[in-house]
C-alpha cells in the first residue's frame, strides 16, 4: 500500500491532506451515527442531542456531511487517478523511446503492451479508495465506541477478528502467486498473437504451421490461463466467503459468549450487537477490496520493473549533446561489445582500429553471423560498447556525445518499417524539387502515390518498391552519413545495378558518407573500401583502387 500511496503522492501534494480530512470527517460522522442508533435503542440522550436539537436533524446533518465529503474526495481521486494512469502509461512509452536496442529486444513488445494495459487497472482506484477509507474509518470508530462501552469485551472481539484477518491474508498471499502466473501467461499470449499477426501470410499458407501456432501455443495458453484464472477466482470466492461468514462467529461471540463472561445488561448487549452489525457491511466491503489491491499492486510492480529494465544503457536525449553535423573522420579504437542471449550463449564484437572518413563508400561484408548487424547497431548507437574509445575528428568523445552524433545518420535496415505517418516532417508536395529528383532517380515515378492533404506517401507497395521508398525518405533526411543494411537484396537486376553503379556514386557526389552491408561481390569494385568481418572481428579492410578514366 505504501508504494501505491507514493505513486499518488508524487502527482499531488494535497493527497495526504485530502486523505486525512476525509478520515477525520468520516470518523466524526460514523461515530455520531452509531451513537444516534444506540440512543434510539437505549432511550438515553447523548451529547449530540442534549442541547435540544432533534435526533433526526443531527442524523440528516451527519449524512449530508458524509455525502458531500465523500463526493468531493471521489471527484478529486478521479482526476488524480486519470493523471497518474496517463503518466504511468507515458512513462513506459518515454522509456521505450530512449531504451537501448538490446534492452528492447530482451524485453519484447508483448511485455510493453501488457504494461500499458496494466495502467488501465488504475481506473477503478477512485471507487476502491473511497470504499477503503470509509470502511476503515467506520471499523475504527466502531471499535472505539465498543471500547468506550466495555474495554474487555472490545479486546476479546478485536483478538478474534485479528486471528481471522491473519488467516485471510495468509490464504490471499498464496493466491497472489497464482495471479502472477496468470500475468506471465498473458505475456506469452501477447507474444503468440504478435507471431500470428506479424507473420499472417506464412501462417495462412501452411495448415501445419497454422494448426501448430493455434493448438500448441494460443489454444494451449488460453486453456492453461482459463484453468488457472478459474482456480484463482474460486480461491478468491472461497476466501471472501470465509471472511464474510466468519463475521457471524463474531456476532455469535457478542450475542452468547460475552454476556455470559462479562455479565452485561440488556442495554449494553443491544449496544454491542448494534455496533457489530454496523461494522458488518464495511468489513465485507474491505474484504472485497483486498483482491483488487493485490491485482493493482502487481500491476504497479510490473510497470516499475519494466521501467528499470528499459533504463539499462538508455539512449540519452540527443539534444543534450552539442556536436555539429559536420565531421571529417570517425574512429573506433579497441571497441568491445558482448551480447548475451537468453539461452546464455554470447557473441563478442571487437574493433581494434576502424576509421570512417567523410565521403567514403564503405562496404561491410562477411558471412551470416559474422557481426555485420551488430556492428551497424554499435555504429548507430542502438547498442553501447562495454569498452573502447570513440573519436570524432581525432577528439575522444563520451557516450552522450556519440549518441547525439549518431542522429546525423540516416539508416535503412534490411527489415525496414515504413511508417504510415510522415514522422520526419518531409515536404511531400509537388513543389519539393528534391523529392521529384529522387523519385525519378529511384524509378518511383508513377509508382509513388502522395496524399497531398495529409502530406504523406502511400506505403502499400511491393517489397522492392518499399525499399526504394525507404531510401528516398532516408535521402530526404539530408544527413551526412547514410547506413544501408543489405538494401539491394530485394531489388530486381536492373535496379540493383543502378544502385551500385549510379545511385551510390550520386550520394558520394553530394557529400554523403555511405556505409552499406552487402553480399553482392560482383559490385565490390564500386566501393572505396571493403571491410570483411569474421567471428566478430575485422579480418580485412581493403582499399579499392581505380584506374583513371
Amino acid at each position: 500500500m505504501i508504494d501505491l500511496l507514493k505513486v499518488f503522492r508524487t502527482k499531488s501534494r494535497l493527497f495526504y491532506l485530502f486523505l486525512i480530512t476525509l478520515g477525520l470527517i468520516g470518523s466524526f460522522t460514523n461515530m455520531g451515527i452509531l451513537m444516534l442508533i444506540n440512543e434510539a435503542f437505549s432511550g438515553k440522550a447523548t451529547f449530540l442531542t442534549s442541547s435540544g436539537i432533534p435526533g433526526y436533524a443531527v442524523f440528516v446533518f451527519l449524512i449530508l456531511v458524509s455525502f458531500v465529503s465523500t463526493a468531493v474526495f471521489q471527484n478529486y481521486m478521479v482526476a488524480l487517478t486519470n493523471s497518474v494512469m496517463f503518466s504511468l502509461e507515458l512513462s513506459v512509452i518515454k522509456k521505450v523511446r530512449t531504451a537501448s536496442y538490446e534492452s528492447f529486444e530482451k524485453m519484447g513488445a508483448e511485455k510493453i503492451y501488457a504494461a500499458i494495459g496494466d495502467t488501465r487497472i488504475l481506473s477503478r482506484v477512485p471507487e476502491i479508495f473511497v470504499t477503503l477509507i470509509n470502511s476503515l474509518v467506520t471499523i475504527v470508530c466502531s471499535f472505539l465506541y465498543f471500547f468506550w462501552i466495555s474495554p474487555l469485551a472490545c479486546l476479546v472481539v478485536l483478538l478474534l477478528m485479528s486471528v481471522l484477518l491473519v488467516v485471510y491474508l495468509y490464504r490471499n498471499g498464496k493466491i497472489e502467486k497464482d495471479l502472477n502466473k496468470v500475468r506471465d501467461l498473458q505475456d506469452v499470449y501477447y507474444f503468440s498473437l504478435r507471431e500470428l499477426l506479424g507473420g499472417f501470410r506464412q501462417i495462412r499458407i501452411s495448415w501445419l504451421r497454422n494448426n501448430n501456432i493455434y493448438n500448441r501455443h494460443i489454444l494451449h495458453n488460453r486453456n492453461k490461463s482459463k484453468d488457472l484464472s478459474t482456480q484463482v477466482s474460486k480461491k478468491y470466492v472461497s476466501n471472501e466467503l470465509t471472511g464474510v461468514y466468519s463475521w457471524y462467529l463474531v456476532l455469535g461471540l457478542v450475542i452468547y459468549l460475552i454476556p455470559a463472561i462479562f455479565k452485561t445488561n440488556s442495554g449494553e448487549l443491544a449496544a454491542f450487537i448494534t455496533t457489530v452489525l454496523f461494522m458488518m457491511s464495511p468489513v465485507s466491503r474491505l474484504i472485497m477490496v483486498i483482491p483488487f489491491y493485490a491485482t493493482l499492486r502487481i500491476a504497479v510492480e510490473r510497470i516499475g520493473k519494466i521501467d528499470e529494465q528499459l533504463e539499462v544503457d538508455a539512449l540519452p536525449d540527443p539534444t543534450a549533446g552539442n556536436f555539429t553535423r559536420e565531421f571529417n573522420t570517425l574512429r573506433f579504437e579497441d571497441i568491445h561489445y558482448r551480447y548475451m542471449a537468453e539461452d546464455s550463449s554470447s557473441f563478442t564484437l571487437e574493433l581494434e582500429d576502424f576509421t570512417v572518413s567523410k565521403g567514403e563508400i564503405i562496404f561491410i561484408v562477411g558471412g551470416n553471423g559474422c557481426g555485420k548487424t551488430t556492428f551497424i547497431n554499435l555504429l548507430t548507437a542502438l547498442c553501447r560498447a562495454q569498452g573502447g574509445k570513440v573519436f570524432i575528428d581525432e577528439e575522444e568523445v563520451d557516450w552522450l556525445t556519440y549518441a547525439a552524433f549518431s542522429n546525423n545518420m540516416a539508416v535503412v535496415y534490411t527489415n525496414q518499417v515504413l511508417f504510415q505517418e510522415n514522422y520526419d516532417d518531409h515536404d511531400m508536395s509537388a513543389s519539393n524539387r528534391r523529392l521529384l529528383e529522387l523519385e525519378h532517380m529511384l524509378n518511383l515515378k508513377g509508382i509513388l502515390k502522395i496524399n497531398v492533404e495529409e502530406n504523406r506517401a502511400d506505403v502499400n507497395l511491393s517489397r522492392g518498391q518499399q525499399k526504394r521508398l525507404a531510401l528516398l525518405l532516408a535521402l530526404l533526411e539530408d544527413k551526412p552519413i547514410v547506413v544501408l543494411d543489405e538494401w539491394a537484396a530485394e531489388q530486381d537486376p536492373r535496379n540493383k545495378k543502378l544502385f551500385y553503379t549510379e545511385w551510390l556514386q550520386e550520394m558520394k557526389r553530394i557529400g554523403k558518407t555511405v556505409i552499406a552491408v552487402t553480399h553482392d561481390e560482383d559490385f565490390f569494385h564500386v566501393a572505396d573500401r571493403v571491410v570483411r568481418f569474421e567471428y566478430g572481428k575485422i579480418i580485412a579492410d581493403t582499399c579499392i583502387t581505380r584506374e583513371p578514366a
